[in-house]
C-alpha cells in the first residue's frame, strides 16, 4: 500500500477526524476473481452501463470527514506478539488486528484478516471496487444483494447509496452487507443500518465488520480449513454441494495460499494461525463493536 496513505489517515483520525474516500489512489483489482464477502456477481464482463443498471453515484466519490473517528491502536493497546508471522503486514495495521483477534476470541484472526486484507485491499482502506464507470459488475453485485435482500433485513438510512455503491474497505465488502452487520444478533439495533456506506473506508469500522463475517462463516457454514474461510469470504455457496468442486472454489483456495505466502505469513504456525479457527468463544455483536469502535463518529462533508 501507500505507506503515506496510511499515515496520513492515522495521524488525522488520532486526532479527532479521518477523511474517506476518493482523495486516495487505490490500485484496482481489475481482472481479479470477483472474491469480496457475500459478492454474487457472476463474473460477466464490465461493459457501459445501460439505463437500467446502476451507475456510479456522485456522492460516493465525494470525501467525507469523521468527527470523532478513533485513531488506530497502538502495541500498548494489544497484548499478543507484533513480531512473529506477521510477514510484511504493515507495523501501524498489526495491532488494530491483534485488537480484532482479542475482541473476537477467534485465535489466528489476527494473521487470517491480514491476509484477507492482503487479497482485497493491498491494505488500502480506503480501496474502492464500483467507483469507476468499468467497475459495472460491482455495482451489480451490491445492487442485486440490496433488492434480493432489503425486504428481510432491518431498513438502510442510505440504502439506495449503498446499493450503488459496489464494495470496498480494508476488507472488500459490498456496501449493502456490510451496514447489515450484525443484524442477526441485534435486529434493529444492529450498530451501522444508519451509517453512510463511506464509513467502511474506517479501518476500525471495517475491521468490526470482518470480526463478525468471520464469526457467522465459522458458526454456521462447513469451514474446513484455513482456506475455506476466503472461499465464504467470496461465497458461502461454494462450501457447499457442487460449490466445493467449482473450479472457482480452487482457484480461491490456491490464490489464499499464494497469497499468504507472498505476504510472509506461515500457514503452518499453529502458535498464530491455528489449522482451523473456531468462533466458540464468540462475546457478540455489541461486545465486539465497544471493543473495536466503541463510538460511531459523525461523518460531515469535506469543505
Amino acid at each position: 500500500m501507500n505507506k503515506l496513505v496510511w499515515i496520513t489517515l492515522g495521524t488525522v483520525a488520532a486526532t479527532g477526524g479521518a477523511v474517506a474516500g476518493a482523495s486516495y489512489v487505490y490500485r484496482r483489482k481489475q481482472g481479479a476473481v470477483a472474491d469480496g464477502p457475500g459478492d454474487t456477481s457472476k463474473g460477466e464482463p464490465a461493459g457501459a452501463p445501460s439505463a437500467d443498471r446502476p451507475t456510479p453515484d456522485p456522492a460516493i466519490l465525494t470525501p467525507l470527514a469523521w468527527d470523532g473517528a478513533a485513531g488506530l491502536p497502538t502495541a500498548a493497546d494489544v497484548k499478543g506478539d507484533l513480531v512473529r508471522n506477521w510477514g510484511r503486514t504493515p507495523l501501524d495495521l498489526r495491532p488494530l488486528l491483534l485488537a480484532a483477534e482479542e475482541a473476537s476470541q477467534i485465535s489466528g484472526a489476527a494473521r487470517l484478516l491480514a491476509i484477507v486484507g492482503y487479497r482485497e485491499s493491498r491494505f488500502d482502506p480506503n480501496a474502492h471496487n464500483g467507483n469507476a464507470a468499468d467497475e459495472q459488475r460491482e455495482r451489480d453485485a451490491s445492487s442485486t444483494a440490496y433488492t434480493q435482500n432489503k425486504a428481510r433485513n432491518p431498513p438502510l438510512a442510505f440504502g439506495e447509496a449503498a446499493a450503488n455503491f459496489g464494495s470496498g474497505g480494508l476488507f472488500g465488502a459490498l456496501a449493502p452487507y456490510f451496514l447489515w452487520t450484525g443484524v442477526q444478533e441485534l435486529g434493529t439495533k444492529a450498530p451501522l443500518l444508519g451509517a453512510d456506506p463511506r464509513i467502511m473506508f474506517l479501518p476500525r469500522v471495517a475491521t468490526f465488520a470482518a470480526c463478525v463475517y468471520l464469526a457467522r462463516l465459522l458458526k454456521n457454514y462447513d469451514v474446513q480449513d484455513l482456506p475455506d474461510i476466503k472461499v465464504g469470504w467470496g461465497s458461502v455457496s461454494l462450501l457447499k454441494g457442487d460449490g466445493r468442486t467449482s473450479e472457482t472454489y480452487r482457484s480461491i483456495r490456491n490464490n489464499f495460499v499464494a497469497d499468504a505466502a507472498t505476504l510472509g505469513i506461515d500457514l503452518a504456525d499453529a502458535a498464530t494461525i491455528p489449522p482451523r479457527l473456531n468462533a466458540e468463544r464468540w462475546p457478540g455483536v455489541a461486545t465486539v463493536f465497544e471493543r473495536i469502535v466503541g463510538k460511531l463518529p459523525t461523518p460531515r462533508a469535506v469543505s
